[in-house]
């Protein structure tokens, strides 16, 4: 014979009050692991590995040389330490960087850092790459090493002039009679991909001469 289990609306209503708070942990857990395996797939398009980590070095923690017609700059720990990297970023202070190429304390960062590309990614990504640095990086301790350009060619606060001539902080928007192909092509290489920090010639103040294919001597 089978057996019915009856079960009174009060007790159903108290074992789903139990239920919910783990069923929403769960939900939570699974939305913030899915933000930074997207944020580990876009920083793969950007590359960021490549330019701030050092030969031996760990990943991200920064210390590689760039040579500039200036002198050598090293790159920055970005991993989420918080005394030597970027662990006390808000959302909000990584986004400035990334787009606008200014730190959480003020200083402006050099163009070799391609925040005039990086300023065209959308609000989503810079999000998705946030949680995966806070969340989905191994933080080191690494301090940062100041830069090799000589007094007075290392002063910071002329780029806050740069960026008013040659910074353009508009998001990338879709091109109208382009299909969804090519505009997501255009938004990795002409913003994750910084094609053109490499691959389009300079001008006297070292701005590259074209940001998309607008420009004539883009890429």
């Amino acid at each position: 014979m089978i057996k019915t289990l009856k079960v009174s609306g009060a007790a159903l209503g108290f074992a789903l009050c139990l239920a919910s708070p783990f069923a929403l942990q769960s939900t939570a857990r699974a939305a913030d692991d899915a933000l930074v395996q997207r944020g580990a797939y876009l920083a793969k398009l950007g590359d960021c590995v490549a330019c701030h980590s050092a030969p031996k070095g760990k990943p991200f923690a920064g210390g590689l040389p760039m040579t500039t017609p200036m002198g050598k700059i090293y790159t920055t720990n970005i991993t989420p330490d918080p005394d030597t990297g970027i662990g006390r970023y808000t959302e909000e202070d990584f986004t400035r960087a990334l787009r606008e190429g200014v730190a959480k304390d003020g200083h402006n960062l050099y163009p070799a850092m391609p925040y005039p590309s990086y300023a065209k990614i959308n609000d989503d990504d810079a999000k998705a790459l946030y949680a995966f640095f806070m969340k989905g990086v191994a933080p080191v301790q690494q301090a940062n090493r100041e830069s090799d350009i000589p007094w007075p060619l290392n002063m910071r606060w002329p780029l806050k002039f740069w960026n008013m001539v040659f910074l353009d902080k508009t998001v990338y928007q879709d091109k109208p009679g382009k299909d969804v192909a090519w505009n997501r092509g255009a938004y990795i290489i002409q913003g994750l991909g910084h094609c053109g920090s490499c691959h389009t010639p300079r001008g006297i103040a070292f701005q590259e001469k074209a940001l998309d294919e607008t420009g004539s001597a883009y890429l």
